[in-house]
């Protein structure tokens, strides 16, 4: 007596219709790691698109209430001295020493020691004492 190995297995297509089969397990998809790859470059340059359509549509100096005049050029004469001119154009609660150095890095000055003929832009901001 020969029997067929569908009958030995019984397969549950073959012994049973398909209506009477138990409700199939739910199936759960998993990203590969080329996929979570690909959602996190997207995220990443989404992100960076938000970034940068907020600190072009939002002046920022003018929320931190820093934003500065137009600043002003001098022709520096015989005598005077950065200190000088953190005196004269520093706004009210700004340290000559403060000033100076922004000037400095305004101006781009290896030292603080300029000369008679040099022209410098001291930024001006609202409150200084001229």
């Amino acid at each position: 007596m020969r029997t067929d190995i569908a009958t030995v297995l019984r397969f549950p297509s073959q012994s049973t219709p398909r209506h009477e089969v138990g409700p199939r397990a739910r199936v759960r998809l998993e990203p590969t790691r080329r996929g979570r790859q690909a959602v996190t470059v997207v995220a990443f340059v989404l992100g960076l698109l938000v970034a940068a359509a907020v600190l072009l549509s939002v002046d920022l100096p003018a929320l931190a209430g820093t934003e500065d005049a137009q600043p002003e050029t001098i022709t520096v004469e015989a005598g005077d001295t950065l200190w000088g001119y953190a005196q004269q154009y520093a706004p009210e609660g700004m340290g000559a020493q403060e000033y100076v150095s922004e000037v400095r890095l305004h101006n781009q000055l290896p030292t603080g020691r300029v000369t008679a003929g040099q022209e410098i832009e001291l930024p001006v901001r609202e409150g200084a004492t001229r």
